[in-house]
């Protein structure tokens, strides 16, 4: 697994050089960087939860301990995925704006990868500000949709014709 790799080239993203390198990364490892960055953002809410845990959550503990191993990171994993997609359509709808030709599998990977800033930014400067999560959720996204702007921007626009 190329975890760094793939790391080192997302934090510099939008550069082309980048960006190219992280075209060449399979899909599988795609899959494989968005459950391993999910984990380590999971981990430190599941000791959260464990710690401050108490006894009146109305189930015993080995329960709720189970449930939040196994049900919590499906779940997440889940939403990530389907964000990722909603993402991805909306940077399809900036690729047709911007009048580039770029297939749907390619701009879910750029999606990804694109995601690490806007992430760390979100889960490093934003959570401990304590900003009202509408407004925190408005950076991320505008944040968001400017990289995905410079990066599609790269690409030569396309004029229609068959080569």
């Amino acid at each position: 697994m190329q975890f760094f790799f793939i790391l080192k080239n997302s934090l510099l993203l939008p550069r082309k050089d980048a960006l190219f390198q992280l075209n060449r990364v399979s899909m599988r490892n795609t899959i494989a960087y968005v459950f391993i960055v999910m984990f380590i953002l999971q981990v430190p809410d599941m000791i959260s939860a464990i710690v401050k845990m108490d006894k009146h959550i109305g189930m015993p503990k080995e329960i709720y301990i189970l449930n939040l191993i196994v049900s919590y990171p499906l779940l997440f994993i889940f939403a990530t995925i389907i964000g990722i997609s909603l993402l991805a359509a909306l940077s399809l709808l900036l690729v047709f704006m911007l009048n580039r030709k770029l297939a749907y599998p390619y701009i879910w990977k750029v999606t990804t990868y694109s995601l690490t800033i806007p992430i760390i930014m979100y889960h490093v400067l934003l959570e401990p500000l304590a900003l009202d999560y509408s407004l925190a959720e408005i950076i991320f996204i505008l944040f968001f949709l400017l990289l995905m702007y410079r990066i599609i921007t790269i690409y030569p626009k396309y004029n229609g014709k068959i080569r």
